[in-house]
């Protein structure tokens, strides 16, 4: 949290400015309304975009429907880009081309094993698996500990190691650690000690895929015009059964629940190897596409090399046979604010009071794919990053969650004070002048099991060391699903997040000095 003396300079440091650019700030934070809101969410979210799934006919109509509205308001073509578009190359994959075999037996897609996307082509041989308990290494406990992986095939149990009393063997408490929440930790482990692969024991198989069907059927979008490297290893979870059934090979005796019984009790670590070979061969089917980002820059009047950039994704899922996700929260909503913003900061400059420093208006395609059109940008941006001032990301700002009806007075913040005191402070005054909303942080928390920080557009700024702010309303029972549609769009409750998201910006563009980077930098976990 922020220092009172430090946080109350800042506020009374902006006092003058803010005296001097009221009126003016307010003129234009008041042609958002709702009126425009619904009508442009009425085609963006219609079934005519066919749930602009990325790369596909839907998606090209909704770019060329934001094109249309920031050529409307007299935004120029990029000259870096000859136009609007910042194209780039995916590669779509499809998910059952992955197989195991282990001991002779060759494992079902969706039966016996399933996976997520993350490695390339590749064939894996082994002439042994070895189980290596909860696949761990932590100060208080680890399954590395004197155990050479590399080279090897690593069978592990999901989670980590719990007493009967609830107690955790890594963190020593009734806390659970990170291993248990975030996957990636394990896989990352095992690739950095030199193991080939790892298969991770699923003790309820079925259910998962169940769960996670929409993921794990189908295609997968990389970035890149060729192949993925072969960056990353298999990561594959296989049923109890099949574990069990392997490690009958080793004369394990009660299967994998005696092992992690015995170390959850213990906190000491079992490795046994086990006399089967394994064959993982990765042969993906590929197909290319392109999808495009699409830019509106209005050059500041007088830092122009200093940028503000304000970001929402416009794709979403496409459609499954006749039924359509139109996506109207999830971003219509982010979508339709960055082109109200965008107009009301041409208005500002037509009349004379254009921002000081220089603004990106894009909406960005394939995030619901992995972040690969804010990726594509940052990673090949149209406008220095290091001139790159803030981000504002604007994801799903038209409902209302569980933990705050029928109250719509609110909206989740996250992001702003991880890189930036500043900008943190800006942000809170912004919303006391202007806004008049509950700023709920809940889930900026650094361990919110939901890892929002790590999953919008606005983490791939953020990761370069650019201050970001994430505005969201929550998940609620219509997210990622058909029935995601405009009649259930709060208008009200999104014109005052977007007008709040223009005060912030208008703020950060006009001040005389640029937002500091004084936090140190959070990485991933």
């Amino acid at each position: 949290m922020l220092r009172l003396p430090l946080l109350l300079a800042l506020v009374f440091s902006s006092v003058g400015a803010l005296a001097q650019t009221n009126h003016t700030a307010v003129k234009y934070a008041e042609t958002i309304t709702v009126k425009d809101l619904r009508s442009r969410l009425e085609i963006i979210a219609s079934d005519n975009f066919e749930g602009r799934e990325t790369g596909q006919p839907g998606q090209k109509k909704a770019a060329e429907y934001i094109k249309e509205r920031f050529q409307e308001f007299g935004f120029v073509p990029i000259e870096k880009l000859n136009g609007y578009f910042q194209p780039f190359k995916l590669q779509l994959t499809y998910p059952d081309t992955v197989s195991l075999v282990v001991g002779g037996d060759s494992l079902r897609f969706l039966k016996d094993m399933y996976y997520f996307p993350g490695f390339g082509d590749m064939v894996v041989k082994s002439d042994e698996l070895l189980y290596l308990g909860y696949g761990i290494d932590s100060e208080k406990y680890s399954d590395y500990n004197g155990v050479d992986v590399k080279g090897k095939v690593l069978l592990i149990s999901a989670g980590e190691p719990v007493t009967r009393k609830g107690v955790s063997q890594v963190t020593k408490s009734k806390d659970k650690s990170d291993w248990t929440v975030d996957w990636s930790l394990k896989i990352e482990l095992a690739r950095s000690k030199g193991a080939k692969a790892l298969l991770v024991i699923d003790d309820n198989l079925t259910s998962s895929v169940s769960q996670y069907g929409r993921y794990i059927k189908r295609p997968n979008l990389e970035l890149g015009d060729s192949p993925a490297e072969q960056s990353g290893i298999p990561l594959i979870y296989i049923s109890s059964k099949k574990a069990n059934q392997f490690l009958d090979a080793a004369n394990v005796r009660g299967g994998y629940e005696v092992l992690e019984k015995r170390i959850s009790k213990t906190g000491t670590s079992i490795s046994i190897k086990v006399p089967q070979k394994v064959e993982i061969t990765v042969k993906k089917r590929r197909e290319e596409l392109i999808s495009e980002n699409v830019l509106a820059y209005l050059e500041g009047s007088e830092k122009p090399d200093e940028l503000v950039v304000i970001t929402a994704h416009y794709d979403h899922l496409g459609k499954k046979g006749d039924e359509i996700f139109n996506g109207a929260d999830d971003d219509g909503s982010g979508t339709t604010t960055i082109i109200e913003l965008a107009e009301a900061f041409m208005k500002a400059k037509a009349d004379g009071n254009g921002p000081k420093r220089s603004m990106l208006f894009m909406t960005v395609s394939g995030e619901e794919k992995g972040l690969l059109g804010s990726e594509y940008y940052t990673d090949n941006p149209v406008f220095p990053l290091k001139n790159t001032v803030a981000n504002l990301n604007v994801d799903m700002i038209g409902r209302i969650d569980e933990a705050h009806a029928p109250d719509s007075n609110y909206v989740y913040l996250i992001g702003s004070d991880k890189l930036s005191t500043e900008l943190h402070a800006l942000s809170e005054k912004m919303n006391k002048t202007y806004g008049g909303l509950e700023l709920d942080y809940t889930f900026n928390d650094e361990n919110d099991p939901n890892r929002f920080y790590y999953r919008s557009d606005h983490y791939n700024f953020a990761k370069n060391n650019i201050p970001v702010i994430f505005y969201f309303t929550g998940v609620h029972e219509d997210y990622h699903q058909s029935t995601d549609t405009v009649d259930k769009i709060m208008f009200t409750k999104m014109e005052k997040i977007a007008r709040l998201v223009f005060y912030t910006a208008w703020e950060i563009a006009n001040r005389e000095e640029r937002l500091k980077v004084d936090v140190p930098q959070l990485e991933g976990k």
